[in-house]
């Protein structure tokens, strides 16, 4: 009986320890954010100004388990996500490693993946994100910021700020990152080899170099090969 009683004590404590261990966790690893203000600024700082669904790589290994509500800031270069609680806009104290967005494209689920850590890039840090379009060998990837335009309209004395989305494109081999364009030329050129089969893919599946999705589609045929 004795033995018994104290096993449910020792239970107890697990899990009041537990719980504890939990709450400090949250508590630790997560915080309100400091929300600038951008009224005076036309459009929106994030990539969707709408809270979408995805779930996040921490750099400590911890990845959520159920979907968040997510936003990723391109002038801040940082994702958010949504309390489920508070409804609060909250950041993460331990860095995001790599994070997705899930949305809705006619009736059909399209995962966007962004990832950090890539190092010697210009104008970038390894916490900056980038858009992976294609995951082998070769890597294509996509950066994307926003940065405050101000304009004034002739005759007028009132200047007017908006937010300027800007992206560039890059081949990643063995960790060396090449800037490329979007286009044929550019695209066959930082890929180098194979450059027959590469054609003849362009040609029979019709290949916009517009659409990013197609765009990670070609670099992923030219790892199959």
């Amino acid at each position: 009986m004795k033995y018994l009683t104290i096993l449910s004590v020792s239970l107890c404590l697990s899990a009041i320890i537990h719980t504890a261990s939990a709450q400090f966790m949250h508590q630790r690893d997560f915080k309100p954010i400091t929300t600038q203000d951008y009224t005076n600024i036309d459009g929106t700082p994030y990539l969707y100004d709408t809270w979408q669904q995805g779930s996040v790589i921490l750099v400590n290994g911890v990845s959520s388990k159920e979907k968040m509500s997510l936003k990723y800031n391109l002038v801040d270069d940082v994702v958010s996500f949504k309390d489920k609680e508070s409804g609060e806009e909250m950041a993460f104290v331990v860095p995001v490693q790599e994070f997705t967005l899930n949305l809705n494209n006619d009736d059909e689920l399209f995962v966007r993946r962004f990832r950090s850590g890539y190092k010697n890039i210009e104008g970038s840090t390894p916490a900056s994100f980038f858009e992976v379009l294609s995951d082998g060998k070769i890597q294509l990837i996509k950066k994307f910021n926003k940065v405050v335009f101000e304009s004034q309209n002739i005759g007028s004395a009132s200047k007017t700020k908006s937010f300027m989305e800007k992206s560039k494109y890059y081949l990643v081999n063995n960790g060396k990152a090449l800037p490329v364009k979007n286009d044929k030329k550019s695209l066959l050129a930082g890929l180098g080899d194979k450059q027959a089969q590469l054609e003849d893919y362009i040609k029979s599946n019709k290949i916009s170099f517009k659409s990013d999705t197609q765009l990670g589609k070609l670099v992923d045929y030219y790892n199959s090969l």
